[in-house]
C-alpha cells in the first residue's frame, strides 16, 4: 500500500455511547445499532502498511521504560498495544468497536499475552478504569477522529485520570501539509490492491478526497471490492471517514490546558525535530 498522510485508524477511538463509555460489552460504537468497522476490521492492518510501520518501535521503547504496564486509548487490532505489553509486562487496551477488539484478542492470543493484557469496549472521551498507569498512549493519528476542543479535552482528561505519578503520555498525529492537501482534494483514485488476511481474496481498494481548510476537515470515502480471479468484483462497500486534523500548534495549547508538560516533542519517529519539513508531530508529556 503507498504512504498516505491523511491516514488515521478506523474511528473506533471515540464512542458517544453510555455504555461503551463504562466500558462495557454492549457498547454501540456508531449510535445506530451497528459497528463501523464490523466488515473491515480484519482488513485494517493490511491496508493501513505503509503508514504504520514506523512507530511501534518509539512505543515499545517507551513501554520497557516504562516500569509497569502500559494503558492504550484507541488500541484497535492492538497492532501497538501487543508489542508493548510484551515490553512492559502487561497492558490495558481501550476501543470502541468490538470487531477491532476482537480482532486484537486474537492478535494477543497469538503472541501468548492474554493473560497479561486487559480489554475494553470504550470511548477515550469518558471511560474511566479505576487506575493509573505509567503510561499512557494514543497512537497512530487516533486523536484526529475528535472534531473539536471539548472532544480532545475531554480525551485529555481521560489520560490525566490515568496517569500514575510521574508518568507519560505519549502520541502522535500528522501535520498538515497543505500542498498535499490541495492536491487530493476531490481527488479519486486507484490505492492499491491486498490479499485478504484470512480469506486470500483479492481486494481492490479507491479513495476519494476532499478537504475544508476553513474546517480542518478531511472527508475520505474508501470503496473496497472483492475480486474473484478474473477481476471480476464480487462485492463492493464503502467507508466514509472525517479527518479533523490540527496544527502542532493547537495540538500543544490543547496539552498544556489540561496541565500536561511536554517534555520532548520529534517531527518522526526516527528522533528528526519538528521544523517545516516535518511529516509527523509526535510527543512525550508529563502532569505538570
Amino acid at each position: 500500500m503507498p504512504d498516505d498522510p491523511l491516514a488515521v485508524p478506523a474511528p473506533g477511538a471515540a464512542d458517544p455511547t453510555a455504555a461503551a463509555a463504562r466500558g462495557d460489552a454492549t457498547g454501540d460504537p456508531d449510535g445506530g445499532g451497528r459497528d463501523p468497522y464490523a466488515w473491515e476490521a480484519d482488513l485494517y492492518d493490511v491496508t493501513t502498511t505503509g503508514v504504520s510501520e514506523q512507530d511501534v518501535l518509539f512505543y515499545t521503547a517507551l513501554a520497557a521504560d516504562a516500569g509497569g504496564p502500559v494503558l492504550e486509548l484507541g488500541c484497535g487490532t492492538g497492532r501497538v498495544l501487543a508489542p508493548c505489553a510484551a515490553a512492559a509486562g502487561g497492558g490495558v487496551g481501550v476501543d470502541s468497536s468490538p470487531a477491532m477488539l476482537e480482532r486484537a484478542r486474537r492478535r494477543l492470543a497469538a503472541a501468548g499475552l492474554a493473560d497479561r493484557v486487559e480489554l475494553h469496549l470504550g470511548d477515550m472521551r469518558t471511560v474511566r478504569l479505576g487506575r493509573r498507569f505509567p503510561l499512557v498512549t494514543i497512537p497512530f493519528r487516533s486523536m484526529f477522529h475528535l472534531p473539536g476542543d471539548d472532544e480532545w479535552l475531554a480525551a485529555l482528561a481521560t489520560v490525566r485520570a490515568h496517569l500514575g505519578p510521574g508518568g507519560r503520555f505519549a502520541g502522535d498525529v500528522f501535520v498538515p501539509d497543505p500542498e498535499v492537501l490541495t492536491s487530493r482534494n476531490d481527488h479519486h483514485g486507484f490505492a492499491g490492491e491486498v490479499r485478504h488476511p484470512d480469506t486470500g481474496q483479492r481486494m481492490a481498494l479507491w479513495e476519494h478526497n476532499s478537504f475544508d481548510p476553513v474546517a480542518q476537515v478531511a472527508h475520505k470515502r474508501r470503496v473496497t471490492e472483492i475480486l474473484d480471479d478474473d477481476g471480476l468484483v464480487l462485492e463492493r462497500r464503502h467507508r466514509l471517514l472525517d479527518v479533523h486534523f490540527r496544527h502542532p500548534n493547537e495540538v500543544l495549547r490543547l496539552l498544556a490546558a489540561v496541565g500536561l508538560t511536554v517534555e520532548q516533542v520529534f517531527g518522526g519517529f526516527d528522533g528528526r525535530p519538528l521544523d517545516s519539513g516535518a511529516e509527523d508531530l509526535i510527543w512525550i508529556a508529563r502532569a505538570a
